[in-house]
């Protein structure tokens, strides 16, 4: 996928994706799907909103100049591909041609260099827009844009569904944060929303899929929309998600508990589809405050730890023992070389451990989220394996604005559980900065981190930029920095009449027909 220093969608015209051969489009269009999503979005202004049930929509709406695929690397979406200059610090993007917005407009250089602009002012994760120094349009399929320094994650966070950096119509882009969102080039035209109830999206015949591709792929990929709509309801009791699932009211459902699915098991009009990964499960451990200052208190959690069962309590099986602090599949891979001493539980050198540390029984403060259900499991579970190892663990159990608070100050707890899901999915700039800077979440800035972060951040060199992520992991793992437990996965949830479904990061809607 890499040329020299090009990507190029052309080259992906043989990738493998998860579509079925498709069937003639007439034979299989028409019908309104009825999706069911815990809660309504916080705005349906795609650019200024991280919110997971923003990005349930947005992502069928609008589209991006690069995009993820089904492993989550970024590839062409809008853009046909990019090249960067030898320094790193020119990108230059030829636009695919004949892309049309919502309203008629064809897209054109001016409307991406607006939408990037508009981005780097009301954007969530505008940070990413800091280096620009200037955006160029030299003609009408080509943007170039010119780093101030080195940034080689500018591809990775362009890509990013997080917070999407979309494309609207150049005179959409004037609009304040919070009243955009509505025009796109996506497979789905924005329609009616009501914020106690649902919204609609609608299927735009002037689509202008991307004929590089064979099929869908990820966020990008050749994206077909075969219903004439699609109702998107917003119910947050997930039991009344299911019974909707269950009586056809609903035919998707973008999360299933694990229990439920294998109780639905026989109920033969519904179909689950299990995501792995979705998510780490981890702990976060404060090295500035109370016992875990000490190296050998924090190694006698790591031995005192049985992190499958924790994994296979807190997500009712669902889970999968992975060390690495990077999925498989992506680019930056570090590998798991080294890591199995540190998967073992040896509670006998956990006692070694408190002993070498000094630690007589003092309070050890641990706290989690009331709101989580995973994190409440881990954080029982954790809470049994070190008490019987001796350790007085002192348990708070509140609510997340809480906890978000009091993670940011350096004294008054020593760990914490923490689902990081779409950090790992985006690469390893989210993971790696997670712990490092000023706001490190241990607490207390680690050199060898640092150093690692700087490497990821300016290394031109792919391979370069590996060694950087197995840097950071080797040194998380070696200090007991933070605990990774495992990787849990996700159910998502249709009536048996879905045909062509699976599983991603939002229920897509696009290549999917009722049978």
């Amino acid at each position: 996928m890499i040329r020299r220093r090009t990507f190029n969608a052309s080259l992906l015209a043989g990738a493998a994706t998860t579509a079925l051969p498709l069937p003639a489009y007439a034979q299989k269009k028409g019908g309104e799907a009825v999706m069911g999503q815990s809660s309504p979005p916080p705005t349906i202004d795609a650019q200024t909103s991280s919110a997971a049930a923003s990005r349930n929509i947005s992502l069928h709406v609008h589209e991006t100049l690069f995009a993820r695929d089904e492993n989550a690397n970024p590839v062409p979406d809008l853009a046909e591909g990019v090249d960067i200059s030898a320094d790193g610090l020119t990108y230059k993007f030829p636009l695919r041609s004949g892309v049309n917005f919502h309203n008629g407009k064809v897209m054109t250089s001016a409307d991406v260099k607006a939408s990037l602009v508009r981005y780097a002012q009301v954007g969530m994760s505008k940070f990413f827009m800091g280096p620009v120094d200037a955006i160029e349009t030299p003609d009408s399929k080509t943007v170039t844009i010119k780093l101030k320094n080195v940034y080689p994650g500018f591809i990775e966070n362009l890509s990013s569904p997080r917070a999407p950096c979309v494309i609207m119509p150049e005179e959409e882009c004037a609009k304040p944060a919070g009243q955009g969102g509505r025009i796109g080039t996506g497979p789905f035209t924005m329609g009616e929303f009501r914020s106690d109830s649902h919204i609609m999206l609608h299927r735009f015949d002037k689509y202008s899929p991307n004929m590089n591709y064979k099929g869908r792929d990820g966020f990008a990929g050749r994206k077909t929309a075969y219903f004439d709509s699609v109702r998107i309801r917003f119910m947050p009791e997930g039991g009344a998600r299911t019974a909707g699932l269950q009586t056809g009211e609903l035919h998707v459902i973008e999360a299933l508990d694990a229990p439920v699915a294998k109780r639905l098991e026989s109920d033969k009009n519904i179909k689950s589809y299990t995501m792995m990964p979705w998510a780490y499960q981890t702990l976060i451990i404060n090295t500035a405050f109370g016992q875990t200052q000490n190296l050998a208190f924090r190694r006698a959690i790591q031995a005192a730890l049985d992190l499958e069962e924790i994994m296979a309590i807190s997500t009712s099986g669902l889970y999968r023992m992975q060390p690495a602090w990077q999925h498989p599949g992506t680019q930056h891979f570090p590998g798991v070389a080294g890591l199995e001493k540190f998967q073992k539980q040896d509670q006998a050198r956990a006692r070694e451990y408190l002993k070498e540390a000094g630690y007589k029984g003092e309070e050890f403060p641990m706290m989690a989220d009331n709101t989580n259900r995973p994190h409440i499991d881990t954080a029982t579970v954790v809470s049994e394996q070190l008490r019987a190892v001796g350790v007085n663990v002192k348990l708070t159990v509140t609510d997340w604005p809480t906890i978000f608070t009091a993670r940011t100050k350096p004294e008054g707890w020593c760990m914490w559980p923490l689902l990081m899901g779409i950090e790992p999915y985006e690469g390893p700039y989210g993971v790696v900065s997670f712990f490092a800077g000023q706001s490190a979440a241990m607490m207390k800035t680690d050199p060898v981190i640092e150093d690692a972060q700087a490497k990821l951040t300016t290394s031109l060199k792919l391979e370069d930029r590996i060694a950087a992520v197995k840097q950071f992991q080797d040194r998380i793992y070696d200090q007991a920095l933070a605990i990774k437990v495992g990787d849990s996965g996700w159910i998502q949830a249709t009536r048996a009449n879905i045909v062509n479904f699976a599983p991603y990061r939002i229920p897509r809607m696009w290549d999917v027909w009722f049978a």
